[in-house]
């Protein structure tokens, strides 16, 4: 059986490739994402060239800050537990022929959607008191620039592992198979028991004698550093894993989980299915305005600092002394000619407006794919037209949010399920009975195109019928139930419900009989005397 070691060793030839063309994009845009070694490192401490043009780095920032608001929004639930409509009818069953009748049956539906809604707000609450969206924000980078990642999600928070870290290796459809994890650390920093059995090899680490660990020096201080490796295995049945060190197994490192409910998460951008491993957005969608405008922006920049310099000749058989007029103060009067001395000129004006006319054009389509907010320079903009350009610029994340939403965001809920019933929060829950669902992200997009329609519907069935015309043949109480599902907004305590409207219409056209009949005694009288007829029995003649 293979080592962790010699497995990363034999997968780092295809990952270095991917590392070459995500360092490409990172010297585009944020530089020091990825650092210059392929091998993992305690302490980065490399230098970077920065690019001449900073849109790179803004649109990384935009980007992830945006896409984080769509799949981790601090203001409303990103998912909600639904029950499995097949499951739910074979409990169903079940309870009927036990003896249950519909009406218990119903209140116990009732009674679990609302614990369903309170096991999504204490989840809510774990993720909020969590280092989750700190370490998804850096995550959202890495995808952006080099396209992978691998997430773990442990009960003491979330960890990420840049591409330089780790290795991966994917089945023909995608999924994950193997995966080694390489991290660098100080001998000092590692638990007593594993001290102790690197102890034992006293040739390798000169700080260890005689099987007891003598003190090491700090970190900082030329400590020494092992490798310790992560090995991942993906099967049918589950997720396991374990750490070597010195291609020995750590004892008490092995793992095992669900592969629904795996704490290990390798992420990417784009599927690619002619690899483990998959391109970023930069590569796959603008790369090449990234490298013009870099090109333009360095051209531009050098031109201007050259323009932008005053420096003069003076004739070397004038009369004009050059080191007098360079001395002199401001306002001083020399002897000289003026044909002596000569201002320098590059008068290439009209070429650096050609150049810089192209980078703004090229500007212009980097900002539209970084989701910068470029508004049409216009007296009259109006808000209609600013809300339609987002929905175009969201839509065309569409595919983005759609493998975020199968490859994080669905696996991260159940994890955090799981960790919430293994930490004693709640009794485990029936297999297969209770199932998270994403309602933002790709969803979301969903549903604003759902708004868009039913909106333009109306505008249009308004201009047709007129307003008595959709109130003869609108159902309002179903147009109110489209619109808060589309907008993501329930409906329950800010919409009256049928029942309630029935009542109040009631009513109210008791209070309006009571008052007509106060304002007429003469009718209420009438009226009184009317009830007590009705009330009082005739008396039948005898025969």
């Amino acid at each position: 059986m293979k080592s962790a070691q010699s497995i990363y060793d034999g997968l780092s030839t295809e990952r270095n490739q991917w590392l070459d063309r995500g360092r490409r994009s990172a010297s585009l845009t944020i530089p020091y994402l990825i650092p210059r070694a392929n091998t993992p490192i305690q302490e980065n401490v490399d230098s970077f060239d920065l690019p001449w043009n900073g849109i790179g780095q803004r649109g990384v920032n935009n980007l992830s800050a945006k896409l984080l608001m769509q799949i981790l929004p601090p203001t409303e639930a990103f998912f909600r537990f639904t029950l499995d409509p097949i499951e739910m009818e074979k409990q169903e069953a079940q309870m009927l022929q036990s003896g249950a009748s519909p009406e218990e049956i119903a209140s116990i539906k009732s009674e679990t959607d609302l614990s369903l809604n309170k096991l999504e707000l204490s989840i809510l609450r774990s993720i909020e008191t969590s280092n989750d969206r700190v370490m998804v924000h850096e995550a959202l980078m890495h995808l952006i620039v080099a396209g992978n990642v691998l997430l773990h999600i442990a009960e003491d928070g979330l960890r990420l592992y840049p591409l330089n870290r780790y290795v991966l290796l994917r089945d023909p459809t995608g999924e994950p198979l193997l995966a080694v994890v390489c991290e660098t650390m100080a001998i000092d920093q590692l638990p007593a028991s594993i001290r102790s059995e690197l102890a034992k090899d006293k040739d390798e680490y000169h700080g260890l004698v005689g099987g007891e660990a003598n003190p090491l020096p700090d970190v900082g201080q030329d400590a020494d550093t092992v490798d310790i490796y992560t090995c991942i295995k993906w099967h049918d049945s589950g997720v396991e894993w374990f750490q070597e060190i010195n291609n020995s197994e750590i004892e008490g490192t092995r793992g095992t989980s669900d592969k629904s409910t795996s704490p290990w998460l390798p992420l990417r951008m784009s599927s690619y299915q002619a690899s483990s491993y998959g391109p970023g957005y930069i590569e796959s969608a603008c790369i090449a305005d990234l490298q013009t405008a870099e090109a333009l922006s360095q051209a531009v920049s050098e031109c201007a600092l050259v323009s932008a310099q005053t420096k003069h000749l003076v004739r070397p058989s004038g009369v004009t002394n050059a080191k007098q007029l360079a001395d002199a103060p401001n306002g001083a009067y020399l002897p000289g000619n003026a044909d002596d001395v000569f201002t320098i000129r590059t008068d290439k004006g009209s070429d650096i407006n050609v150049a810089f006319t192209a980078l703004q054009r090229i500007e212009q389509r980097l900002a539209a794919a970084f989701m910068l907010s470029e508004i049409r320079d216009a007296e009259r903009v109006t808000a209609e037209e600013v809300r339609i350009q987002t929905n175009q610029i969201e839509m065309s994340l569409g595919s983005v949010y759609a493998i975020l939403t199968s490859e994080f965001q669905a696996p991260y809920i159940r994890r955090r399920l799981a960790l919430y019933m293994k930490q004693g929060g709640m009794q485990k829950l029936p297999e297969g009975l209770v199932q998270p669902m994403v309602s933002v992200g790709l969803a979301g997009v969903g549903r604003g195109n759902d708004l868009e329609k039913t909106a333009r519907f109306i505008n249009i069935l308004q201009q047709s019928i007129g307003p008595e015309g959709m109130a003869k043949y609108l159902d309002e109480v179903e147009l109110i139930k489209r619109l808060s599902s589309a907008m993501g907004i329930s409906p329950l305590g800010l919409v009256k419900s049928e029942q309630q409207v029935a009542a109040e219409m009631q009513q109210a056209q008791q209070q309006a009989m009571q008052q007509q009949l106060a304002a007429n005694p003469q009718g209420l009288a009438s009226a009184a005397q009317t009830v007590q007829e009705m009330n009082t029995p005739s008396e039948e003649p005898n025969g």
